[in-house]
Parts: structure tokens; C-alpha cells; sequence
């Protein structure tokens, strides 16, 4: 009787063995997440030293070589690019297709800014968001995929780098963006990009680029006087210029059809404009009505 009792009290309870197999447990998981931090950490620092060594000449680059990689148009001899309020010089070029603030309807601004860049105004030359579901959609392969990029990036892109879909370009072109931001104003940055960006083909079968130009060749006036519905149908021909042109490669105009697929782009340009509150719904209602396929110029 007593031989039993003792042997009663020697066999662990079932709160022994739970804690037994805690510890064990919490033993595993320790050791699991330290292998996992040490994991992360070697991760991260080789992820670190691959970006700091393709992207070695975006960082070492000097900031005056960079600003005049940025700025620079073709065709502009008389702009002196050691000014430091380079949109004067674009408002007082003698080149009438370099354009400044002064030259350029607001309406443009508004419209590229809704539809291309909401948060223009506001970011440091990149979109975390935008560039997290950009590499998401490149990493699936997705066929509708969205653009990531900033109006400062494909300044940058359009300036410095290539079209070319690699991720040492998309690196740089990180690097590059953020240090535009510190160089130059907001202003400098979209009337460069207004200035340099293409816009498909014009009458005479010509590539055309740069804001003055689209708006003399297409509609045959200055860029200070296009009204909300042509600057909405210009820079909606950005996105893909040679696919939303209404010229063919000959410079006659495109079929009916195929001018279409360019209003309907133009018609959500408008609509951004609408959302973003940059027109009011009466400005929204009169520039969709507005007849842009009789105001095309043609040979």
C-alpha cells in the first residue's frame, strides 16, 4: 500500500508533461526564429550590396552633371542651363516649341497631373504602392498590367535611361527620381517632361515631341490655348503615343475607328480630371461634347 503511494507521487502530472512539451516546443520556435532572423538579415544585406553596385553610377553622379542630363532639349542652343530658374529660360526661348509655365494652358497641367501622377505634387519622386504592385504584376506575369512609374521617373527614363524592361534600369531609375526631387522644383520637372515627352506623329507623318509641338501640329495653335478637351485628348496620347495617334505613318488620318480608341482615352483623362477635382462637372459635360476629330488638322 505504501509502495503504491510512493509510485503515485513519482509520475509526473499532466501539467508536467504540458510543460515539458512547452519548453521543448518554445526551444524549437526559438531556434527557428533565429535562423529565420540570420536568414533575413544575410538576405537583406546581399539585397542591399547588389542595389548599391548597379546602381553605383546613378549615385556617384554629380549633381550638375545630373540636373543638365535632365533639363537638356534638343534644339535648345539658347538656353543657358546654369540658370538656376531654368523655366525662365523656357518661357523666354526664342524656340517656340520650348514652352514654360507661361506658355502652357493650366488645363495641361491638370490633366497630365489626374491622369498620369494624382500624387504629384505631394510624393519624393516614387510610389512604394505603385512600385510593390508594379513588381507583383511583373513577377506573375499579369497581362493587364498597370504602370508604377512617376511623371519624375519617366522624366528621368526619357532623359537618362532606356525602355528597356530590366531591373538594374528600374533601380537606377529609383535612384535617379529621388535625386531629381532634390535638384530640381516640381515645376522644373513637368515642364521638362512637358517639353521632351513624345506624342506620336503629326500631319506630314513626322514624330513629334514636346507640348508646343503636339498642339501646333494636331490643332494648330499655341499650348496656351487649348481648351480642357484637347488637353485632355494630348496627354492622353502619352501613355502609348504611336498607338493612340489619329496619324497614320504617311500622316493621313487614321479611320474613324482607330481615331476612336484615342477619344476614349481622352474621355477617361476628363473623367480623372472630374474625380481629382480639377473641373467642375459643367467643365466635364461641355469637353466630352467637344468635336475633336473636326478639329484634328489634316493635309
Amino acid at each position: 500500500m505504501t509502495h503504491q503511494t510512493v509510485e503515485n507521487q513519482h509520475q509526473p502530472s499532466w501539467f508536467d508533461k504540458f510543460e515539458s512539451i512547452y519548453k521543448k516546443l518554445k526551444h524549437i520556435f526559438i531556434g527557428l526564429f533565429a535562423i529565420l532572423t540570420c536568414t533575413s538579415v544575410i538576405i537583406l544585406a546581399m539585397t542591399v550590396f547588389y542595389f548599391q553596385s548597379i546602381t553605383k553610377e546613378a549615385i556617384h553622379m554629380s549633381d550638375d552633371d545630373l540636373r543638365l542630363k535632365l533639363l537638356y532639349i534638343v534644339g535648345s542652343q539658347d538656353i543657358d542651363y546654369d540658370n538656376k530658374h531654368i523655366l525662365t529660360e523656357y518661357n523666354e526661348s526664342m524656340n517656340t516649341l520650348i514652352v514654360g509655365p507661361k506658355n502652357v494652358n493650366k488645363n495641361v497641367i491638370k490633366a497630365l497631373t489626374a491622369s498620369e501622377d494624382s500624387l504629384f505634387f505631394r510624393h519624393n519622386g516614387i510610389l512604394p504602392k505603385a512600385l510593390v504592385r508594379a513588381v507583383g504584376q511583373d513577377i506573375f506575369n499579369t497581362e493587364s498590367a498597370t504602370g508604377g512609374s512617376t511623371i519624375t521617373q519617366q522624366l528621368v527614363k526619357n532623359q537618362l535611361l532606356t525602355n528597356e524592361k530590366t531591373y538594374n534600369r528600374k533601380a537606377n531609375e529609383l535612384v535617379l527620381s529621388m535625386r531629381a526631387e532634390n535638384l530640381l522644383t516640381k515645376d522644373e520637372i513637368i515642364f521638362t517632361y512637358l517639353n521632351i515627352v513624345p506624342f506620336g506623329r503629326d500631319y506630314n507623318g513626322s514624330n513629334i515631341s514636346g507640348i508646343a509641338s503636339a498642339s501646333y501640329s494636331l490643332f494648330g495653335k499655341p499650348a496656351s490655348d487649348l481648351n480642357i478637351a484637347e488637353s485632355a485628348y494630348l496627354v492622353g496620347l502619352l501613355q502609348s503615343p504611336y498607338f493612340y495617334t489619329p496619324y497614320e505613318d504617311n500622316g493621313s488620318l487614321k479611320s474613324d475607328t482607330d481615331i476612336q480608341i484615342g477619344l476614349d482615352r481622352q474621355h477617361y483623362v476628363l473623367k480623372r480630371m472630374l474625380v481629382e477635382g480639377k473641373i467642375t462637372e459643367y467643365d466635364y459635360k461641355r469637353a466630352e461634347k467637344f468635336n475633336i476629330r473636326q478639329h484634328l488638322l489634316s493635309k
